[in-house]
């Protein structure tokens, strides 16, 4: 049966990992614009795109602020008897199943911001492909990696 939202959630910690991860966004453009600038005064470049690119930037960081709350509502993933269903997107949902016979193995990757605020990433790495499910907390990352390598386990067919 089709749900709109699947069982497993992004926790709210995620919009701060998002929004610290914005911000070094942010500055890289901030110093992107800052050269710019200088080689605008330098060379002389075309007065109308003083006013393109700060316009470009400024959208992006907007739009950088927004995008999170989107995609916590949005995000989200289920451990089923037979495969793991991924439901991701911002504008447009995309939803991808990969059956536990196509599955390698299972990992957790974390850096230092996202150990600080306590959210994982359970990567599933097949043959072909890697599976990143959304952030969740280490708990959840620790319960999930094992639900999904015991069923792993479990299949008898060969791909």
């Amino acid at each position: 049966m089709y749900k709109q939202v699947l069982d497993n959630k992004m926790p709210k910690q995620s919009i701060k990992y998002e929004y610290i991860h914005h911000i070094f966004n942010v500055i890289a453009i901030l110093i992107l614009f800052s050269v710019f600038l200088y080689l605008w005064n330098k060379f002389e470049w075309w007065t109308f795109l003083i006013y393109v690119i700060p316009t470009l930037a400024i959208m992006m960081i907007v739009i950088g602020f927004i995008n999170p709350i989107i995609r916590l509502k949005r995000t989200s993933f289920e451990i089923g008897e037979q495969y793991i269903e991924v439901q991701k997107g911002l504008y447009y949902q995309k939803r991808s199943v990969q059956p536990y016979r196509r599955v390698q193995f299972v990992k957790i990757k974390h850096g230092p911001i996202s150990r600080m605020l306590n959210i994982y990433f359970v990567v599933v790495v097949t043959a072909g492909s890697s599976v990143f499910l959304p952030m969740v907390n280490r708990q959840t990352a620790d319960k999930t990696r094992l639900n999904i390598m015991t069923k792993v386990k479990e299949v008898t067919d060969d791909v």
